[in-house]
């Protein structure tokens, strides 16, 4: 009888330690936004100054089927993106309608169905190194985060240096 219990038991534990199956896969980046840019726009970059735009942009997957989601599916699915960095309240990204240009744009360029999230950085904020992630939920509750190379231990993304 104790052997059927520890048994059962053991089943148990290994159910609840049993990872949950993933929903989404999230690939991400980082621009630099035109509004003060110091540099080349819409380029991948880790180097900002105070003044500039970060525009962090997000592509969601479905994890079953590898296929990317567009805005419909999206829509139809309630999935949300927030961004989450040192030194900053977590801010929604937006995922704009096919057609229609985001702020700052004058049309959507082809294949522009991503979650994007500008920030323009405060002449006066904080120089220094931040690390950030994109964490992606939708309306069942599952969750998927996109965490940059290094940025789960803690190794910084972003360097933010002083306005010109």
């Amino acid at each position: 009888m104790r052997k059927l219990i520890v048994i059962a038991l053991l089943a148990v534990i290994s159910c609840l330690a049993m990872p949950q199956a993933l929903t989404y896969f999230v690939k991400a980046d980082m621009v630099r936004g035109a509004q003060g840019a110091m540099g080349p726009v819409c380029v991948p970059n880790s180097v900002f100054f105070g003044g500039e735009m970060i525009v962090f942009r997000a592509v969601v997957y479905d994890a079953a089927t590898g296929e990317e989601l567009l805005f419909d599916e999206v829509q139809a699915r309630g999935i949300t993106a927030t961004v989450h960095m040192d030194g900053r309240e977590p801010a929604a990204m937006f995922f704009p309608p096919p057609g229609q240009a985001a702020e700052g744009e004058e049309g959507p360029p082809p294949g522009a169905d991503f979650f994007r999230g500008p920030w323009a950085i405060p002449a006066d904020f904080p120089t220094g190194m931040y690390t950030w992630h994109i964490e992606v939920t939708d309306a069942a509750g599952n969750v998927a985060t996109f965490d940059p190379i290094g940025g789960a231990i803690g190794l910084n993304n972003i360097t933010i240096q002083p306005a010109n």
